[in-house]
């Protein structure tokens, strides 16, 4: 609760009730404006329904606090479905003076009157307005956010490129790396629907620095197949250094494809990532899916782990408990294969040391490595640790 009036204001007040009729005048009211703008507004305390009658004392005294007022107005109407009197509310104030917010906010309700169109011309004098560049970078990112929104709700996508971009360069200066992200996110959503993914990554590229994770998941998850090698490496071992491997593994497992490589790629990091089993044991039945594969030297590491893995899963569930047993299925496939007869397969996995409690997951991730042409340099670290941890 605010504080009260100070007793003089108090009595004061009780003669401001109606700022066309009072006999105030704006010297006296002076105090009482400010109280209630410092300790109400200021605060976030101000009683709803003093909001108009503050803005009209400010009004009347010429306050300049009164676009601020009216602004917060306009914008509590927009909430409660009043469209018309919050735009006709913003008119009035800036037939007074030109504001930006009031501006911002007059072009909402417009557009959610179903104005689209004058909404975007609002927006569009907003940004080309020489008194734009000073507005804080929040702010300017937003109203650039919302131009491009509009504009591609009235099916100008092209022209929407523009302000995203705007609001992308403009977000990089914020203080709240949120800001940046969203833009991000909207820039390639835009861009990638035309065919314009390569364009995303330039614009994109020289905000990616190492301390901007949050930008870098979004690349990488919207943009990650178009990234260079380099780039996109370079941000995977920034997500396995922050400990992000949901987003390491979704990027690896979206780009298999048909290539092999890329296939034991995943499988490694899934293993080296500890990655659950449901992200796992998929990809060693895809290793395993031939009569082939099943009978390489690898082959019983790789479906060894696989069951490991489901077996020692901490959370468990049904998935968790369908992979345990389709990988213990592939493991007597695997034996059978190599010519173990299934009598003899407990007998064979404790030779060959199959079991978790032989280290059978990181010695299968291992020896994954070696068959891996160049890889990354993140994983090779990464086995390199878990081998020295074991």
């Amino acid at each position: 609760m605010p504080q009260p009036l100070p007793p003089d204001l108090d009595r004061l007040r009780d003669q401001m009730t109606d700022p066309a009729a009072s006999a105030v005048d704006c010297d006296q009211a002076t105090g009482v404006i400010d109280w209630f703008y410092d300790q109400a507004w200021q605060a976030d305390r101000l009683e709803r329904e003093q909001m108009p009658w503050l803005l009209d004392w400010m009004r009347r005294c010429h306050d300049p606090r009164r676009f601020e007022i009216g602004d917060g107005l306009a914008v509590t109407l927009i909430g409660e479905g009043r469209l018309e009197e919050a735009a006709a509310l913003a008119q009035s104030l800036l037939a007074e003076a030109w504001d930006p917010g009031l501006t911002h906010t007059l072009a909402l309700a417009l557009a959610a009157r179903g104005e689209v169109a004058e909404a975007i011309d609002r927006l569009s004098e907003l940004v080309n307005h020489p008194e734009f560049a000073a507005l804080p970078p929040e702010i300017a990112t937003q109203v650039h956010l919302d131009l491009a929104t509009l504009l591609r709700r009235q099916g100008s996508l092209f022209k929407a490129v523009r302000p995203l971009t705007d609001a992308v360069e403009t977000a990089a200066r914020c203080d709240e790396p949120a800001w940046l992200e969203q833009a991000a996110e909207m820039l390639i959503e835009q861009l990638v629907e035309q065919g314009g993914a390569e364009e995303a990554v330039e614009i994109l590229s020289p905000h990616l620095d190492d301390n901007r994770l949050g930008l870098w998941r979004r690349v990488l998850d919207g943009l990650g197949g178009h990234l260079d090698p380099a780039m996109r490496e370079r941000g995977l071992a920034l997500m396995v250094e922050a400990g992000d491997y949901r987003t390491v593994l979704n990027r690896l497992v979206d780009q298999v494809g048909d290539d092999p490589q890329r296939l034991r790629l995943a499988f490694t990091a899934a293993l080296a990532l500890r990655a659950p089993a449901e992200v796992t044991c998929p990809l060693a039945a895809r290793l395993l899916a031939s009569d082939a594969a099943r009978q390489e030297e690898g082959a019983p590491l790789i479906a060894a782990a696989s069951v490991a893995v489901a077996e020692t899963q901490e959370e468990k569930s049904h998935s968790q408990a369908k992979w345990h047993r389709d990988g213990v299925v592939q493991l007597i496939s695997v034996a059978k294969h190599h010519g173990i007869l299934e009598g003899e397969i407990r007998e064979w996995a404790e030779k060959e040391g199959l079991y978790h409690e032989h280290g059978v997951i990181d010695r299968a991730a291992r020896h994954c490595l070696e068959k891996i042409d160049k890889p990354p340099e993140w994983l090779v670290k990464r086995l390199g640790q878990e081998g020295r941890g074991n």
